[in-house]
């Protein structure tokens, strides 16, 4: 297997297309082009430490490998084909990367979200499942076995789940905004937490920071992804109250975790969120937190929410029932 390790003085690879913006799903892609704007306007885009490469389409080839003909039939026919060719190739380019060694891990645009597109439907914005199609290339080109989807989007990833549900080398730790009275742990490569939706960064950062790290370990990942959806933000669409402040923190979180599990593997893959404020900050302080550069003042300048202490009770049992049923404490 071919596996030429990424090492800190690699850039970050940053993927984006016009067309994105230009032909995604109106709700997620008007924050797109003023994102990218901004990062080219602050100076982000022009340090050695980040590259940025335009996507291509995915591969036709690669799509009968994920999704049924007559669902690559009905995306065809839906109006959103081009951007979501070219969300799933960014991707895919992403995670290839990043194992190749060219990035020291990676950020894709997308126009069309991914993890709710399973093998033969789609809903939510999402027409080809960004993280399946990664992972497959992957398995398939380079013999890489094991991975980790953090997926923090507060909505349930049910098309990752339907797609990679039953491959053993995928772990998936999906946060959803919910008020579930009962949990049960599936498996220890489903893991689903279904966090109180008016959760703020304080118990948000805390169950990242305790399930991200032994359940790498346990996945013996070989790279991470994470789908990023920033409509957790207080502002935005999404079920959970975050601030601008919790995005580079679970960035480094998850950094710290890849560094320690699979020499850095890291890619982001961009998910919900529709707030253009938010995109333009959120996205801005991943990004210089993946390449390794200061945050900008600009970047956290909203404040996080204050959170009840009854929301505070009900996160950390919830961590702390996950994490004894999965035998970590």
């Amino acid at each position: 297997m071919t596996n030429r390790l990424a090492s800190s003085n690699k850039p970050t690879l940053v993927l984006y297309h016009t067309l994105m913006a230009a032909k995604g799903y109106p709700v997620l892609a008007g924050r797109l082009q003023p994102a990218f704007d901004y990062l080219r306007e602050t100076g982000t885009l022009d340090l050695s430490h980040v590259k940025v490469e335009q996507a291509l389409d995915v591969s036709r080839d690669l799509l009968v490998q994920v999704h049924t003909k007559d669902h690559i039939q009905r995306v065809k026919n839906s109006g959103y084909d081009a951007a979501s060719l070219v969300s799933a190739g960014a991707a895919v380019r992403a995670g290839e990367g990043v194992w190749l060694g060219e990035a020291r891990n990676a950020f894709a645009f997308t126009g069309c979200a991914g993890h709710h597109a399973s093998q033969d439907s789609f809903w939510g914005f999402c027409y080809y499942n960004n993280s399946a199609l990664l992972i497959r290339n992957l398995q398939q080109k380079h013999d890489v076995k094991q991975f980790l989807i953090v997926d923090t989007d507060p909505h349930p990833g049910d098309g990752t789940r339907d797609i990679l549900g039953d491959d053993n080398g995928v772990f998936h730790l999906n946060f959803e905004a919910s008020f579930r009275e009962r949990y049960e742990v599936q498996s220890k490569r489903h893991v689903d937490v279904p966090f109180p939706s008016n959760c703020s960064d304080g118990s948000f950062i805390e169950a990242v920071r305790r399930l991200v790290p032994p359940l790498a370990r346990e996945s013996k990942a070989e790279m991470i992804l994470w789908n990023m959806g920033h409509d957790a933000h207080a502002l935005d669409y999404g079920g959970f109250n975050l601030s601008l402040h919790a995005f580079p923190i679970m960035t480094q979180i998850l950094m710290q975790t890849a560094d320690e599990i699979c020499s850095g593997r890291l890619v982001v893959l961009l998910s919900g969120g529709s707030e253009i404020f938010v995109a333009q900050h959120a996205i801005s302080s991943i990004i210089r937190s993946l390449a390794g550069l200061p945050l900008l003042a600009e970047d956290e300048k909203d404040e996080p929410k204050t959170e009840s202490e009854e929301t505070k009770t009900i996160a950390r049992k919830l961590v702390d029932t996950i994490l004894v049923e999965l035998g970590f404490e």
